[in-house]
């Protein structure tokens, strides 16, 4: 069981949202309005939030340790990945799969942040969803 701070550092926020609830709509023909069928609900969103931080020698050399943090990560959404139990604090999230990694650029478009001498952070957000 992988805890998630391993995997994306201290720096996060960790959001389970409520579950998905799926709805089959249908109109029938010559008639107003539609049909609606509940499917039930679909496993839980799980969106984390936080800052990624890397460190070098310079500038140059933490932002390519920052970019090989961040490969790190994004090989959780590749396809084939099994779903997998995770913990944050005193959470267990199970069966879960990740969706969608982004870095957030601030509003002038800059992602890489150079904070002092060798070390570069960037914001991100991460959507997991547990299956069950």
């Amino acid at each position: 069981m992988p805890d998630l701070t391993t995997i994306f550092g201290n720096e996060i926020v960790v959001s389970p949202q409520p579950r998905h609830i799926d709805r089959q709509y249908t109109g029938i023909a010559g008639a107003h309005g539609l049909l609606s069928m509940h499917l039930g609900t679909r496993g839980c969103q799980i969106v984390i939030t936080g800052t990624l931080a890397a460190t070098g020698a310079n500038y140059a050399a933490a932002r390519v340790n920052l970019q090989a943090f961040i490969d790190s990560i994004e090989a959780y959404t590749y396809p084939g990945v099994a779903a997998d139990t995770y913990t944050f604090m005193s959470d267990t999230f199970y069966n879960v799969l990740f969706d969608k990694f982004q870095i957030i650029p601030d509003r002038e478009g800059k992602i890489y942040h150079y904070t002092s001498t060798g070390y570069v952070t960037c914001r991100f957000i991460c959507y997991l969803r547990q299956l069950l």
